[in-house]
């Protein structure tokens, strides 16, 4: 007893030490003393007891009330999306839809007979075509957004997040240039060689053929990766808004986008040269002419060479394609510049932070999509004509149906009073002469 005393007292401090000393010295009350010192140590242990449990039960409560609060709070981390990404799903669904409805008018446009006779048909019919392709840009990245990241996770999965990201920007990108340089070698031949115009320019067969050659090219450059020209093994497999395309590929992609524009390039440097010939000969048949009726006829002819007609839609046009791929195809080599290099090896998460701005630089292609058929609507009289002709037989035809659905119900109670009227009147009748 004395032993757990003293180990007691030893524990709870210098009051249980002097109760110790006076009770060794005491030995003439020793029960008195030890039922003090059992009182005394029961009442400690209780105290201490009671002040450890008092203490977790303290510790746990504010634990578990913390807990929530940072599970709340790192739920709703994870779960709301960023400013950046809020205006994002704004303006591309807002941008996307008019992108929609405008292409859809136009397809309906040019994929009349009628219309697909002549060769600026079929090819503003292929750019029609393409902007309803890049209508689906947007598609992924809204899905993406609204998924709370990349959550396909494997190699198939990513292959699918290709096809659905990367795969329709390059479809879009690259069908909407090529169109677009066949309506400007078109306008060339037009403006540039009448002659061979007159054969080549109205061969629509020949100029189908280019065109089906454009989507074809476009098609296979677009699947290319997804059939293993890719480096997406040596990245994470998570499904994110990146282009994981080797060097190689990239620069596949840069010599048929910069091809295009030194073609291009080469056509409006041919057509400068024409007209500047055209207009010095021009003017010194003029000067040489001394009949005063072919006088004014030559000058005219010079004034319609320098006009140029109607190439500056096509120019237009063919600018905004041009406009659309080039910060697409900038962010694109240096993605792959990067990818290629050792820091993006060690830690694929810092490619898709550089890679943040491919979502907004593909805008774009749904932008030209839009401006596209637009600048054709409002600036080439013979498109302008068959579109609101088409508008026209469209409301006719909705002001037509309405008019047979409400005719019927005015008429209805007039029909009923007259079939009332006339089987009452043959009644009588039936009914005198029998």
């Amino acid at each position: 007893m004395r032993s757990s005393d003293e180990s007691q007292a030893q524990h709870y401090g210098a009051p249980l030490n002097s109760l110790h000393i006076t009770m060794s010295d005491e030995a003439s009350a020793p029960s008195m003393m030890t039922s003090v010192a059992a009182t005394l140590t029961t009442a400690v242990m209780k105290s201490v007891s009671s002040t450890a449990a008092s203490s977790s039960s303290s510790s746990s409560s504010s634990s578990s009330s913390s807990s929530p609060s940072s599970s709340s709070s790192g739920s709703s981390a994870g779960s709301e999306p960023s400013v950046n990404q809020k205006l994002f799903l704004v303006v591309s669904v807002a941008l996307a839809t008019v992108c929609f409805f405008t292409n859809v008018l136009q397809v309906a446009v040019f994929a009349r007979p009628s219309a697909m006779r002549c060769v600026k048909g079929v090819l503003l019919l292929s750019q029609a075509v393409s902007g309803l392709v890049a209508t689906f840009v947007v598609a992924f990245p809204i899905h993406v957004i609204s998924s709370r990241g990349g959550s396909v996770v494997g190699p198939e999965g990513y292959a699918a997040c290709y096809l659905g990201h990367s795969g329709v920007i390059l479809l879009a990108g690259l069908t909407s240039l090529g169109t677009s340089t066949l309506l400007l070698l078109h306008q060339y031949l037009k403006s540039s060689d009448p002659r061979r115009f007159m054969t080549a320019g109205t061969n629509v067969a020949g100029w189908s053929v280019g065109v089906g050659a454009v989507w074809v090219v476009s098609i296979v450059v677009a699947v290319a990766p997804y059939a293993g020209w890719n480096t997406w093994q040596q990245h994470d497999a998570r499904c994110h808004l990146s282009t994981l395309w080797p060097l190689s590929f990239t620069a596949l992609l840069t010599f048929l986008v910069c091809g295009q524009v030194a073609v291009a390039l080469l056509m409006w440097a041919a057509t400068h040269a024409t007209r500047l010939r055209t207009i010095g000969d021009g003017v010194h048949s003029v000067q040489r002419r001394s009949d005063g009726e072919e006088a004014p006829i030559a000058s005219q002819t010079v004034g319609m060479h320098g006009i140029g007609g109607r190439s500056g839609v096509c120019v237009g046009g063919w600018c905004v394609s041009v406009g659309a791929l080039v910060p697409l195809l900038a962010h694109v080599v240096m993605a792959s510049s990067c990818a290629a290099s050792s820091p993006c090896m060690a830690n694929p998460g810092h490619y898709h932070e550089e890679a943040a701005a491919l979502p907004w630089a593909s805008l774009l292609l749904c932008a030209a999509g839009v401006t596209n058929p637009l600048l054709y609507v409002f600036t080439d009289d013979q498109v302008s004509s068959s579109t609101l002709l088409l508008l026209s037989r469209v409301c006719c035809w909705w002001c037509e149906g309405r008019k047979q659905r409400l005719v019927p119900r005015v008429q209805e109670p007039h029909d009923a009073e007259t079939n009332v009227y006339v089987t009452h009147d043959t009644d009588h009748l039936v009914s005198d002469n029998t």
